[in-house]
């Protein structure tokens, strides 16, 4: 039986986490148009592929058949692929992969490279630089997002480091990029690629050492909402518990265990690259290794069991702004925290937090001053 390309509109897709906003679609224009330029331009049977970025799984429920590889590094996207994956009844065991130049077993090129432009070049260009051992001159490298997330920036880097690049016409506000694999040599796998891609700053009024790996917030300076959160850090005792809840870079955690060595310290984030970043600035900083853990907020932690929960929410997903991220990280926050407990996050001034915070904390306040954002205190978690 032949290998075909399953249609979106045969397919049942839901985001991750899931939302009642109907307008908000498990894809969009650019997935329409991989697809539509795929099914003309159709793989082999036995053709391998990779697929880059895909944000819930529009493209690897598609292409399951082929049983594609796909890499992402966030932990959202694989649970949507992996959920509509089994919501269709497709292929179970595809291949994922975080860090591409990890996982792979030696010797395996691809044919295909279909690839959504990320948010971040510094996460496009790692990315692309990784896969510089997988391919071979023939490999069909497809790329594409919406036509307002590309710029010349994006095409410089497919130039630079794969080589001829081309873009097609606009469809429905988003764009194509082909490129070819046209180096004369091929290329080897640098070691220290991950490395290499890093960024280093320091926190002068700390002494921090701060190591930003690719695509991960404010890798390259301190944000302005966590500068602010620093000024209204808890007093901690001796063996009490903090988690840094979608830690970044890991800077907030890791100060605090700067002020507090006996202070036992967790890093979560959805990002398999955040949480390794964060890893490796508080063993630059601290000599020591966290306790770690990628998940959906803090699914799979002990209940009742933190002293402090800080925490910068982020109130987009991709390119969509939501706060139903920021809310579900203050109910489970409430749920892993002691009873004597406290939550503090920062916010810009004008997000809507209180209300949400009151359903999960009896006492909720503002401890900050700054004009722009907000710290809020959350204590006596609600049960």
């Amino acid at each position: 039986m032949l290998k075909k390309i399953i249609p979106l509109e045969k397919t049942k897709l839901q985001r991750f986490p899931i939302t009642k906003d109907k307008t908000l679609k498990a894809w969009n224009a650019a997935d329409e148009h991989l697809l539509e330029w795929i099914n003309e331009n159709p793989l082999k049977q036995d053709d391998k592929s990779l697929i880059i970025n895909d944000q819930f799984g529009a493209l690897s429920c598609s292409l399951s058949e082929f049983q594609p590889t796909y890499w992402t590094d966030s932990y959202l996207s694989k649970t949507a692929i992996q959920n509509n994956l089994n919501a269709n009844s497709l292929n179970q065991k595809l291949q994922h992969i975080n860090q591409c130049e990890q996982q792979l077993a030696g010797g395996i090129k691809f044919d295909w490279v279909i690839i959504r432009i990320p948010k971040h070049n510094s996460l496009l260009s790692f990315q692309l630089k990784s896969l510089l051992p997988f391919i071979h001159r023939d490999t069909v490298i497809l790329s594409a997002g919406m036509s307002k997330d590309i710029h010349k920036s994006n095409l410089k880097l497919f130039e630079s480091i794969i080589g001829k690049t081309t873009t097609s016409l606009a469809k429905k506000k988003a764009r194509l990029i082909f490129s070819k694999f046209d180096h004369l040599t091929t290329q080897s796998l640098n070691q220290n690629l991950l490395i290499d891609s890093a960024c280093q700053f320091q926190i002068k009024q700390s002494g921090l050492n701060v190591i930003g790996l690719p695509g991960v917030f404010s890798r390259d300076s301190l944000d302005i909402g966590s500068n602010v959160l620093l000024q209204y850090m808890p007093e901690t005792k001796a063996s009490q518990k903090l988690l840094d809840l979608g830690c970044g870079t890991g800077v907030l955690g890791t100060i605090a265990a700067k002020q507090n060595p006996k202070l036992e310290v967790t890093f979560t984030d959805e990002s398999w690259l955040a949480v390794e970043s964060a890893k490796m600035t508080f063993q630059e900083n601290i000599s020591q290794i966290p306790l770690t853990k990628v998940t959906d907020v803090l699914d799979g932690l002990t209940n009742n069991h933190y002293d402090h929960i800080l925490c910068n929410p982020p109130f987009h997903q991709q390119n969509v702004q939501t706060l139903s991220i920021a809310n579900r990280m203050f109910k489970e926050s409430s749920k892993k925290l002691k009873n004597s407990g406290e939550l503090r996050i920062v916010a810009n001034r004008h997000l809507k937090y209180k209300p949400m915070l009151n359903q999960y904390f009896s006492q909720v306040q503002v401890i900050s001053k700054d004009p722009k954002f907000v710290v809020w205190l959350a204590k006596k978690p609600k049960r």
